[in-house]
């Protein structure tokens, strides 16, 4: 039989505990405070509809407001800053491809479009006797001619093709993208296969939300300006806010004779020339002429505190952003941590977890075309890091090593002279170099003298 619920009255005289059934409440509760009860407003407030940002929108944001495109920008840069190291018979020929190709370059530009509206197409110029509809034939491929980027906008998704085949792994991908550009005044589409392409998806919209956004979005994914955008508006209001206060942090107050009876009159006429003459006077003498009934005084608006609001608008954006107030805004250290070592190093964590999982693939498949077309080996592919050391630090490394080298070299030497064992026998026992065969005495194999110190004789005797 199922377990029932018991009361609390009923929990006393239960013997079994096991039978105990506790049910727990996720919020905190006081008849007398009001909390948790009809009249706590918290319990009211919820998350809003969501908007998505158009693209016309993101474009006027990257364009027209520096901080939006910064933080669009500081990212791409930075997971393609150091570039990469290649390794193997192939790195040669490959790397002087990447050169040629402007690849860094290209792949910089496809990051930054595909954070901004969520997706990029990166389109390679092969040629293989085909058009470039038809897809890539890699066992004839003459050269490759150029590294093309378009942002999600210039991609015809309700014109490709897309693969429908449910047995197929590109299944529900398209096979062949149209592509909308400007050539001078004029616009061109062009049908592409995906197998010359390169596409870099952004964050990825859930399902349940799929339906009520654009074909465009659910297929790339949303701007990385998407989930930041109230920060970023707030940050904004809060600043051209202290614009505005900064325009009229002086204002002067006049007190004139009569002022009511004048307008009462009908002589605003009157009123405006006495204004005008006063602030020609303070122009031209630094003074004011005033009647002896008349006063000026000013009052100034105070900014106590508003540093103090920014700050907090900043430190929020940062957090936002996953990127450190030291890199989004260039200034000091703020929050718990004075030094910003461990934001900056834990937002490079972040940065090679986006090469390794958003820019490796990419990069692997250039690569392993490029390589194709070369005829040699696709070579080891590594991420350069991005901790680089100043030149204070590469000169304690430095010395470091030398002393090091010292040390070993002196301790060797010491071993020498105390005819402990030989330079090479020493460095056999620390690892550093393997048994000579011929001198440790195999059989069949003559054995090698080793070495004696040779004899010290001293002067006057024999």
């Amino acid at each position: 039989m199922a377990d029932e619920p018991i009361s609390a009255k009923d929990v006393k005289s239960k013997t079994d505990a096991s039978r105990i059934i506790y049910y727990h409440q996720d919020n905190w509760s006081n008849f007398f405070a009001g909390l948790n009860g009809t009249k706590d407003k918290s319990k009211y407030t919820e998350y809003g509809t969501l908007t998505l940002i158009q693209d016309e929108e993101l474009g006027n944001i990257y364009m027209g407001d520096g901080l939006g495109g910064r933080i669009i920008d500081i990212v791409a840069d930075d997971m393609t800053r150091e570039w990469v190291s290649l390794e193997g018979a192939g790195a040669t020929k490959l790397e002087a491809e990447f050169v040629r190709l402007d690849a860094e370059e290209k792949i910089n530009e496809a990051l930054k479009w595909q954070r901004l509206y969520g997706g990029s197409l990166l389109v390679m110029g092969i040629m293989d006797g085909q058009t470039p509809d038809k897809k890539l034939n890699p066992n004839r491929i003459r050269s490759i001619e150029y590294l093309k980027v378009f942002d999600k906008t210039a991609i015809m998704l309700g014109e490709s093709t897309f693969d429908t085949d449910l047995n197929s792994p590109t299944f529900g991908q398209v096979l062949v993208y149209k592509i909308q550009y400007s050539v001078g005044q004029e616009q061109k589409t062009q049908m592409v296969h995906a197998s010359r392409c390169i596409p870099f998806f952004n964050d990825p919209i859930p399902t349940y939300m799929k339906s009520h956004v654009d074909y465009a979005a659910r297929y790339w994914g949303m701007s990385s300006l998407q989930r930041i955008y109230e920060d970023l508006r707030d940050l904004g209001g809060v600043t051209q806010s202290t614009v505005n206060i900064l325009y009229e942090f002086i204002v002067g107050k006049y007190k004139l004779t009569h002022l009511s009876e004048m307008l009462a009159e009908g002589q605003e006429r009157l009123l405006v020339e006495r204004m005008q003459i006063m602030e020609m006077s303070k122009s031209i003498l630094n003074a004011i002429l005033l009647d002896q009934d008349e006063e000026y005084t000013r009052d100034y608006a105070t900014v106590a505190g508003l540093p103090e609001v920014i700050d907090r608008f900043m430190l929020k954006l940062s957090g936002s952003t996953s990127i450190p107030v030291t890199r989004l805004f260039g200034r000091s250290p703020a929050g718990l941590n004075a030094t910003g070592e461990n934001d900056l190093r834990n937002y490079y964590d972040l940065i090679e977890a986006n090469q390794r999982n958003r820019l490796m693939p990419q990069i692997r498949r250039l690569a392993n075309i490029l390589c194709k077309f070369l005829g040699v080996q696709v070579p080891k592919i590594t991420f350069n890091s991005l901790y680089q050391l100043d030149e204070k630090e590469k000169a304690e490394v430095t010395k470091l090593e030398a002393e090091t080298a010292k040390i070993e070299a002196e301790t060797e030497k010491v071993y020498v002279d105390i005819d402990v064992t030989n330079a090479e026998e020493l460095r056999i026992k620390k690892g550093l170099q393997s048994p000579n065969p011929v001198a440790a005495g195999n059989p069949g194999e003559p054995k090698v003298p080793a070495v004696k110190k040779p004899v010290r004789v001293a002067q006057g005797k024999k």
